[in-house]
């Protein structure tokens, strides 16, 4: 029987990258969140999921640089 091998989690690597990109998707997650009634207003077949992933390209678009979700 073969033993799998797992390379250890490196939590500290990144870390300040990592939390810039953590605080990007909360705060456009946030923006969704409280300016979506009013788009929904004007467009109710507009989905939330659609409307959040419109801001996250529009982030994207601004950054220069492709927007992750890990």
């Amino acid at each position: 029987m073969a033993t799998k091998k797992y390379r250890p989690l490196t939590t500290a690597f990144n870390s300040k990258r990592n939390e810039a990109e953590v605080r990007r998707e909360i705060d456009n997650f946030l923006l969704a969140l409280n300016s979506y009634p009013e788009r929904f207003a004007s467009d109710p077949c507009l989905s939330f999921e659609e409307y959040l992933f419109s801001i996250l390209a529009a982030d994207q678009a601004l950054k220069g640089g492709p927007y992750r979700v890990n």
